[in-house]
C-alpha cells in the first residue's frame, strides 16, 4: 500500500503556493488584456489528470486544439446537412463520427485523437452559447499558448521541487 504524504507536508505546501502563484499571474494577465482564460486553465488541468507526465504534454495542447476545431467544423457541416437530414441528425451523425474517429485513431495518432479532443470539443460547445458569443480561434491561441505556458509552469514548479529534494 503507498503511504500518502502528510497534508502539511513542506513539499506540498511549497507546490501549493507556487501553483496558486503560477494560476494567479495567468488569471490577471488574460484579464488584464481582456483574454478568454478557460482554454488555457482546462490543459492545465488535464495535466494534473495525466498526473503531471510530461510525455502527455503535445497529447493534452494538439489534442485540444483539435477538439476546439472540430467545434468549429461542427456548423458548417450541420449547415451542409440540415436539406438531407435535418439539423438535429446532422449534429448527431457529427458526433458519432467524431468519436468514432478518436476509438479508431487514438493507439495511431494519440497525440491529435484523445480524451481531450473530446473534452474541449464539448466544452466549446458550451462556452459557444455563452455571452458574448464564439471565438474559437481566440479560444485556440489561448488554449496552445496558454496552456503550454501553465503546464510547462507546472512542471517547472515540479522540477524545482526535485532539484531540492522536495517531491
Amino acid at each position: 500500500m503507498e503511504q500518502k504524504q502528510a497534508i502539511f507536508a513542506k513539499s506540498r505546501i511549497i507546490f501549493m503556493v507556487l501553483l496558486i502563484v503560477l494560476i494567479e499571474i495567468g488569471e490577471i494577465l488574460l484579464h488584464k488584456f481582456n483574454i478568454t482564460a478557460w482554454p488555457a486553465m482546462v490543459c492545465m488541468i488535464l495535466y494534473f489528470f495525466v498526473h503531471m507526465d510530461y510525455r502527455q504534454i503535445p497529447h493534452i495542447v494538439i489534442g485540444s486544439a483539435f477538439g476546439i476545431l472540430n467545434y468549429m467544423l461542427i456548423n458548417p457541416f450541420i449547415k451542409a446537412l440540415t436539406p438531407i437530414t435535418g439539423a438535429f441528425p446532422a449534429q448527431l451523425i457529427y458526433i458519432a463520427v467524431f468519436v468514432a474517429a478518436i476509438v479508431l485513431l487514438k493507439d495511431h495518432i494519440p497525440w491529435v485523437f484523445n480524451t481531450s479532443a473530446f473534452l474541449l470539443f464539448v466544452i466549446a460547445s458550451i462556452a459557444g452559447k455563452a455571452l458574448p458569443g464564439p471565438d474559437p480561434l481566440n479560444w485556440i491561441t489561448v488554449q496552445v499558448v496558454g496552456g503550454t505556458v501553465l503546464i510547462l509552469g507546472v512542471f517547472a514548479i515540479q522540477t524545482i521541487l526535485k532539484r531540492f529534494g522536495l517531491n
